[in-house]
């Protein structure tokens, strides 16, 4: 059985207050989650707790059926891009490039294949600090992709791109998922999680709304074909009648 990741009841806290509460889902090989929500639904806080930069107040985080307990046990299943993430504006993209195959050691091909898809190679004798921002995404984006780790966490990662611009990205990260990589981003906009994603976390308050393929979440809200953005608010305002009530 290939090695699954397990969220079991995490729950975090800052400054006193509950951010995440009782969260859990499972992640397989070739999985790609989208965690969608409203602004301060708890995306980023669920990602950091789920690779070991945020402590959790309850719950735990396994792979292949062993507890994550120390970060040297979560940095050796997870590669993880932040929301703020840019290469250093002083090096070259060939520095950066180098450092994300030495570190990240890749399987065979797939750093060579990353450079062409996302058009990092070109860049290379450049200074990170003089790429516009898009391209400064490509260049982090290459670096948690060209790794051997078995989970890639991405925090916002489309952002930044334009609609051309995701034609591109959109399916190198389809393409990772297929060679059994399981892949986990936060995704702003609903149109992009529902092109890229094989299921779908709904998080709101710090709690787990729905979870699933986007099929069984308009089977749930009885829309058969309704696009995300509508089944979300949908399962927002359900979730609303249910506190008021």
């Amino acid at each position: 059985m290939a090695a699954e990741l397990v969220v079991d009841g995490l729950s975090v806290a800052r400054a006193g207050r509950r951010v995440l509460s009782d969260v859990s889902f499972a992640l397989r090989p070739g999985d790609v989650v989208a965690v969608v929500g409203p602004n301060g639904a708890g995306k980023t806080s669920l990602l950091q707790a789920i690779v070991g930069l945020v402590r959790a107040a309850d719950g735990h985080v396994t792979f292949d059926g062993k507890v994550l307990r120390s970060l040297s046990h979560h940095s050796a299943v997870f590669s993880y891009m932040p929301d703020d993430a840019e290469p250093p504006g002083e090096a070259t993209v060939h520095t950066v490039i180098a450092h994300a195959e030495r570190f990240g050691r890749p399987p065979p091909h797939l750093a060579g294949e990353l450079k062409e898809r996302l058009g990092v190679g070109r860049l290379a004798a450049q200074r990170a600090g003089r790429l516009s921002r898009g391209e400064k995404r490509r260049v982090a984006l290459f670096a948690a992709l060209c790794t051997a780790r078995p989970v890639v966490v991405l925090d916002e990662p489309l952002a930044t791109f334009d609609p051309l611009q995701l034609l591109e990205v959109l399916p190198v990260l389809r393409e990772r998922a297929a060679a059994g990589t399981a892949l986990l981003l936060s995704v702003h906009q609903m149109s992009d999680a529902e092109k890229v994603a094989s299921q779908i976390l709904v998080l709101d308050g710090g709690a787990v709304v729905a979870f699933g393929a986007l099929a069984a979440l308009r089977a749930r809200v009885d829309r058969s074909d309704a696009s995300l953005e509508v089944v979300v608010l949908e399962l927002l305002r359900g979730r609303e009648r249910d506190v008021r009530a």
